[in-house]
């Protein structure tokens, strides 16, 4: 070889050492701390990465709410692996499906053998899905080999057939799109005929299901979803409300159920679709123009091809709303349009989203076709001057009555239908389920003279026999007969101020009581909650206690005084929550209540006598106790005696008690499985982890008991020291119990004593006074025989203290200054 080939030769080998040794340097550059290399991961467009397997698959189990409320459990090798499927890779390792140490980055391909050893492992635990595997177009011998998208739904398809309809977590739909809705947190929404959808992680799989060959099956934006589906039908797969993926374009006649047609004249028809105003062009001109009805509109091609308008309307009082039917006086029951719609066409045209018509009042039209309800029109707003009220049983045991026996302070009419029957005052009827009387409709009490009151002479309550204002309803009921009290929202509150506070506290404190009396009412009877019974609140302690005393010349008086007026913050009515005894503070809605959120107007405060401030001692002391969640602080405060508030003068202020823990065990073996099935979500059960440390993990699962006490601790506190979560420990299970009712209901004293501070002892109570408690534990011989609590105030604790209110008025302060003082920021307002 001469000199020149060999020079030639060492010059291509140096070229290649330094293109290695430069290539190793810009991957040292690139290499993290942790030689991990920072780089975006690209797949083939046909090929499905890890990711959106996980996705697809999580809808098996979780819809949008249920994937998203899972605890966060999986840990990434690298934070950069952190991506919009997240919460999908988490559903993922939630099912079994795959390791929570992720160190594969789910952008990566899915392999042939990956993507069945996830069908594997969902066969493992569901046997019923081991068919999926039959008639596949493809098998799965190359393992290695990068799994097509089209395989992958063919194998998706498959296990939701193998699924029973009824178990799916998804459903296939048909969707006229209409527009799309811009959300302040970028969860957009397309909104479409039947629903509202998020779609941010939905693809577009039309070119699998149909012909197409010019689509991605990249995520969908919102303006190129817009863009290419409005005024279409498209199939889709749908999960709740969320989109799944998109299949095809719908091509045949989509029928818009129940539409408000604004005006319909020559080709243009004016419409309002689920919130949408739309402006759609007809194929062929209309023979007539028509405004303000409901009509069926069929769209074929982006164009209406027909349209069928329902003209006929009925008014009435509405008696009660179903989940499936409207009852109407002077109509009766009639059933619901499985499109069935609501419209308030007063003021700005809207549509109601609830399935629910305020009952007791005549606002509403009702548009008829066919021997069903096909919309509502609610044609004015509701002026809230009657209420309806759902009557318990003698010690407010049920709803459900086994018989009601009917008396009178004056002559009495009973109406059936069209049918009207006189007694006199010294007549008594008795119904029982299944009466003849019954047989034609609820059955309706009203006293001849205005000032005659209906007796239930088959309740008892505490001042005896209770006489009703307004008229009384009775109905046949799933278990038993349904009474419910139409009367006055005003005349309702002379009753409920007695049985909520004392009388002799005085007018202030009583006008008080009215206003927030008022305001509670006013929300529920606008919220329609117990429509499903014909009623706005029932008379117990679920709503507010109802003429378990009787009105007096005080109440009525508070009442009159306060005509109308109402809490409100920001123009909106407050739902003003009371209670009796505060412990000295007062807590935060969402510390009591799992669903309740943080409002200004209701979020706790240190009630505190106000003195002279530039005491140096009453500063310290206000500073420290303005913080109850810190566990020294709080029992410091429990057992301050010096310090003054507003409650400190009642004898529920300080209480405490002694319970062994053989009778805490037996408390719960009755109570946990029942407090469990009420709300799956707040009792908990460790199941990996040391229940004091911070790696322990609680899920929800049906638990019965717990075995003997080993333990019981504070897990958290809320504002004012109210305990939000208890651990208990038991020598078979450990659970965590989370909210006040759960921990007062599970710790109940019903077989101990509590003795209140001015030392009398209250026996055989069902619930502890309150959740304001501090523990001390006694043991013997290392095993914890009892526990003693120490403890303030009764009731939950949100919102005005009506023993406070008592000190605030002898104090001098008037009725609106106390309302301002307990829900801070909030204004009088009226209702009438």
């Amino acid at each position: 070889m001469n000199i020149k080939k060999k020079l030639i030769i060492m010059g291509v080998c140096i070229v290649i050492v330094i293109a290695v040794l430069t290539a190793n340097v810009i991957r040292r550059i690139k290499l993290g701390e942790d030689n991990h290399v920072d780089e975006e991961v690209t797949v083939k467009e046909n090929i499905i990465t890890r990711a959106e397997a996980y996705r697809l698959l999580s809808y098996l189990e979780y819809d949008k709410a249920g994937r998203e409320a899972l605890k966060m459990d999986i840990n990434y090798a690298y934070k950069d692996m952190s991506g919009w499927y997240d919460s999908y890779v988490n559903a993922a390792w939630k099912m079994g499906l795959i390791e929570g140490s992720i160190t594969v980055s789910p952008n990566e391909a899915l392999t042939i053998g990956q993507g069945k050893t996830l069908i594997d492992r969902l066969i493992t635990k569901n046997p019923r899905l081991q068919g999926v595997y039959v008639d596949l177009s493809f098998d799965f011998l190359n393992a290695d080999e990068e799994m097509l998208i089209p395989q992958f739904l063919e194998l998706y398809k498959a296990l939701l057939e193998m699924i029973p309809e009824d178990e799916r977590m998804t459903k296939n739909e048909v969707l006229f799109i209409l527009d799309r809705e811009v959300n302040e947190d970028g969860k957009d929404r397309i909104v479409a005929d039947i629903g509202r959808y998020y779609y941010e992680n939905s693809r577009d799989y039309e070119k699998f299901f149909t012909t197409v060959s010019d689509r991605s099956y990249d995520r969908l934006t919102g303006e190129e979803f817009l863009t290419r589906f409005n005024n279409k039908g498209i199939e889709v797969l749908t999960c709740g409300n969320e989109i799944v993926y998109i299949s095809k374009i719908h091509r045949e006649k989509i029928l818009l159920h129940n539409v408000w047609i604004k005006q319909g004249k020559g080709s243009n028809v004016d419409a309002y679709i689920n919130g949408v105003h739309k402006e759609l062009q007809t194929q062929f001109k209309l023979s007539q123009d028509f405004e303000k009805v409901i009509g069926n509109i069929s769209v074929e091609n982006e164009k209406i091809v027909a349209i069928s308008v329902k003209p006929d309307r009925i008014q009435g009082k509405v008696l009660l709303s179903g989940e499936d039917f409207i009852e109407i006086e002077g109509y009766g029951r009639i059933p619901l349009e499985e499109d069935y719609k609501i419209y308030k066409i007063y003021g700005e045209l809207s549509m109601e989203r609830t399935n629910g018509i305020l009952v007791g009042y005549n606002t509403t039209d009702f548009v008829v076709s066919g021997g069903k309800i096909s919309a509502a029109l609610i044609r004015e707003s509701i002026k809230a001057e009657n209420i309806r009220v759902l009557i318990n049983t003698s010690g407010f045991k049920n709803i459900y009555h086994d018989k009601v026996e009917i008396g009178a302070t004056s002559d009495y009419v009973i109406k059936i239908g069209e049918d009207e029957t006189a007694y006199t005052a010294e007549e008594t009827i008795t119904l029982q389920p299944g009466d003849k009387m019954l047989s034609e409709g609820r059955v309706i009490i009203e006293p001849v003279s205005e000032e005659g009151k209906i007796k239930l002479l088959s309740i008892e309550r505490s001042t005896g026999v209770p006489r009703y204002r307004g008229r009384i309803e009775i109905a046949q009921g799933d278990k038993g007969l349904l009474i419910v009290n139409e009367l006055p929202l005003e005349e309702y509150l002379y009753a409920v101020i007695p049985s909520e506070m004392p009388t002799y506290y005085g007018l202030e404190p009583l006008k008080v009581q009215a206003v927030c009396a008022r305001s509670y009412a006013y929300r529920h009877l606008i919220a329609n909650s117990l429509s499903g019974y014909g009623a706005h609140v029932d008379d117990s302690v679920s709503y507010q206690v109802y003429n378990n005393i009787e009105e007096n010349e005080d109440s009525i008086l508070a009442v009159k005084d306060t005509y109308g007026k109402v809490v409100e913050y920001e123009g909106e009515v407050i739902t003003a929550y009371y209670f009796s005894t505060s412990c000295g503070h007062t807590t935060s809605v969402e510390h009591v209540w799992a669903n309740g959120i943080a409002t200004p107007y209701l979020s706790g405060r240190l009630l505190n006598v106000e003195g002279d401030d530039s005491q140096d001692v009453l500063s310290e002391q206000r500073s420290l106790y303005s913080d109850l969640i810190k566990e020294d602080n709080f029992r410091s405060f429990i057992l301050d005696q010096d310090f003054d508030t507003y409650d400190s003068a009642f004898s529920w202020y300080r209480w405490y008690v002694t319970i062994d823990t053989a009778d805490i065990r037996s408390n719960l073996d009755e109570k946990l499985a029942g407090r469990y099935r009420a709300n799956p979500d707040l009792i908990l059960t460790l199941v990996s982890g040391d229940q004091s440390a911070n790696d322990s993990v609680y899920e929800s699962l049906p638990v019965e008991t717990v075995g003997d006490i080993v333990d019981i601790f504070v897990g958290t506190r809320g504002t004012g020291g109210i305990i939000f979560e208890l651990i208990i420990e038991g020598t078979e299970r450990t659970i965590k119990v989370q909210t006040e009712y759960n921990i007062r209901a599970l710790l109940s004293p019903s077989k101990d004593t509590v003795y209140r501070q001015d030392e009398n002892g209250v026996d055989n109570l069902s619930l502890l006074p309150s959740a304001f408690f501090f523990i001390d534990q006694n043991s013997e011989n290392g095993k914890l025989e009892s526990i003693s609590l120490t403890g303030g105030g009764y009731g939950h604790g949100v919102g005005m203290s009506q023993n406070g209110v008592k000190s605030l008025s002898d104090a001098g302060r008037k009725y609106e200054e106390i309302i301002k003082y307990f829900y801070k920021g909030t204004d009088m307002g009226f209702i009438y």
